[in-house]
Formats: C-alpha cells, structure tokens, sequence
C-alpha cells in the first residue's frame, strides 16, 4: 500500500502544492495530539501511513454509479488509479460533460466534492485505489485551506511549446 500512496501524494504535490503542505502540516499536528493524548496506537499507526491524503479506499470489481463527494473540501483533489486487467471501462465526469476511457494504469484526479463522477464496467478484473482528504480531518487539525488550484502562465507556455513540438515530430515521421 505504501507504494500507491507515495505516487498518489507525489502527484498532489505537483498539481497542488499548497494542498500538498497543508495535509503534511495536518498529519504533523494529529501525530503531536495524538501522542499528547496517550493514544498510543492511533500515533504508531500515523507513523506508518504514507500518503498525505486522509483517507484510502480500495474497490474491487464493482460499478460506481455516479455520485459527488461532499465530505471531500472542494479545493482538493480525489486521486483515482486504475489497476487489474479489464476491457470498456468508462468514467464519467458529468457535470463537466466528460466521459474518459478508463484503462488500467490510468491516473485521474479531480475534486470529488464538485465534480459528479462515475464508473461503468462491462466485464473483466477491475482495482481502484482511490485516495480523498476529509474536511472534518483538517478542520479538526486547524489546518487553514489553501487556494484552489491555478494554472500557471508558465505551464501553459509550456503546454503551447510542447503542442507545437509534437506536430513538428509528427511532420518529420511522415519524412
């Protein structure tokens, strides 16, 4: 489990750093209560857990029809990842008007607090890992909540160049 959770807490640290610092200062100020107040195991046990997300879900072979998430804070971001073997999965992201392919080793990350979302399966051996922060968590912690997240200008002059680069790699493999 350790390995899904760092790559889960690495990927929020890259799409949404300040949400990233607040869970870390989250864990730090349960870890501290938690040995404060004698509860011996709960502060073992957040020594061990490796993601900065509050909260893991594993769901095995089942449909999930669509929902949102209102426990969820609205600025953070759910990191859903798909593993197993399966054929014609479907997530659908509804209120954005989005319906992705859902193939396993995909990584899809949204707020499950705002976006209404779903996933169809029609056959095969299916694993999410789904990682989700709690507001109650943070709001226990006194952990202020950070911004929503913004692209950067930067990021999409980045984007713009790499656009361009790939129909300049895409014109020389016709060559």
């Amino acid at each position: 489990m350790q390995r899904p959770a760092l790559l889960a807490s690495v990927a929020l640290r890259v799409m949404h750093p300040q949400l990233y610092w607040a869970s870390v200062r989250t864990h730090i100020k349960l870890g501290h209560w938690s040995a404060e107040q004698g509860l011996h195991n709960m502060h073992r046990l957040l020594k061990y857990w490796a993601s900065v997300y509050t909260g893991a879900a594993v769901m095995c072979n089942c449909q999930s029809p669509e929902h949102r998430d209102p426990k969820c804070p609205p600025e953070a971001f759910d990191i859903l990842t798909s593993i197993r073997s399966y054929r014609h999965a479907v997530m659908q992201l509804t209120n954005l008007g989005i319906e992705l392919i859902y193939n396993p080793g995909i990584m899809v990350s949204y707020s499950g607090c705002l976006v209404r979302h779903g996933i169809h399966v029609d056959q095969g051996d299916r694993v999410v890992w789904a990682w989700f922060l709690r507001d109650s968590v943070h709001n226990y912690a006194g952990t202020p909540h950070p911004d929503y997240a913004v692209y950067n200008p930067v990021d999409l002059d980045a984007y713009q160049l790499a656009k361009y680069n790939q129909a300049d790699f895409a014109m020389y493999d016709n060559l």
